[in-house]
């Protein structure tokens, strides 16, 4: 990859929410078109996805920064396009009848929150998505195929899970797991010093990886279904860095499933150093947006980077 220039100064933004959120802070980053090494404006970015079909947006979970960012892609695409559907991996399929009620005011965000399994960090880092949803009208997609099915698979592989006739529907119709690039990616992580103490073999990382495949083939048709439904609207589809990262996992089952289609792909980065040059081996995307990664007192470890799922998971995760 080839270098990224580095300029002389820091863009900065405003983070524009809705009005009934707190006042918008401003938050340093970057914003770098990926395909040329030159650094965009914010608003750059957001002209160019407001034409686009589909765009995903790749995140580190557990980021304050990223969290801003998807924020302001979700108001920018609104106040650009208008017609946006927002697709979020952290609700899964069997809840959308509660994330429908909820936005529609049939339901009470308690009642919501208590039976549609909500990560950990929601109240912080996703309701203020959902929110700007439900306070514009704008659809919400639970993307993701229940843990629970994930969890079958990565029990005992995808040929040996037993499916109900009323589990099918929630997850995708197809289902291919080739030994490609993003296997390697994937094995490659499973495989690191420690794993096989844990009790990671060959096989589980086969039945584990068959598991994140269904993951990112359920996405990927929540998201072709949902243009298909909407085909006026900008699909914002925000999920894990390593489901779309170097344009692999959920990303080009979209554009096999939505031929013509256009895709973007926007990679999150937390950096210590905003005009530092990116390393060569980062992962592909067509935007990156870099921002400051939070600083860690000495007793605490940062988080392996773009470590993919391992299910069984536990809630939330």
């Amino acid at each position: 990859m080839k270098k990224i220039l580095v300029l002389s100064a820091i863009l900065f933004f405003a983070i524009m929410a809705a009005p009934a959120f707190a006042e918008s802070p401003i938050l340093p980053h970057r914003v770098i078109d990926a395909q040329t090494g030159t650094v965009i404006d914010f608003e750059g970015l957001l002209s160019r996805c407001a034409g686009a079909d589909v765009v995903t947006l790749g995140e580190n979970h557990d980021d304050p920064a990223t969290h801003l960012v998807e924020l302001a892609m979700l108001e920018g695409l609104y106040r650009l396009h208008g017609d946006v559907v927002l697709s979020m991996e952290m609700f899964e399929r069997d809840v959308q009848p509660l994330m429908d009620g909820y936005l529609s005011g049939d339901i009470f965000e308690e009642v919501f929150l208590t039976q549609s399994r909500p990560w950990p960090n929601y109240d912080t880092d996703y309701r203020p998505l959902v929110e700007f949803a439900r306070e514009n009208k704008l659809p919400v997609i639970a993307a993701n195929v229940p843990r629970q099915l994930a969890s079958h698979v990565a029990e005992a592989g995808m040929d040996n899970a037993d499916f109900s006739d009323n589990e099918k529907p929630y997850m995708a119709r197809i289902f291919e797991a080739p030994q490609d690039a993003y296997w390697e990616a994937f094995a490659a992580t499973m495989r690191m010093p420690g794993m096989e103490q844990m009790g990671v073999t060959e096989q589980t990382i086969q039945w584990y990886y068959q598991a994140q495949v269904l993951k990112d083939e359920t996405m990927a048709e929540s998201v072709a279904m949902a243009s298909e439904q909407h085909p006026d609207s900008v699909v914002y589809h925000v999920a894990g860095a390593f489901h779309t990262a170097d344009f692999l996992g959920t990303f080009p089952r979209i554009e096999r499933d939505l031929p013509g289609a256009d895709c973007i792909s926007i990679l999150v980065l937390p950096v210590d150093d905003l005009l530092a040059p990116l390393p060569e081996d980062t992962p592909k995307a067509d935007f990156w947006i870099l921002v400051l990664a939070p600083k860690l007192d000495e007793s605490e470890m940062p988080e392996m980077p773009q470590m993919p799922p391992m299910p069984p998971e536990s809630e939330g995760e």
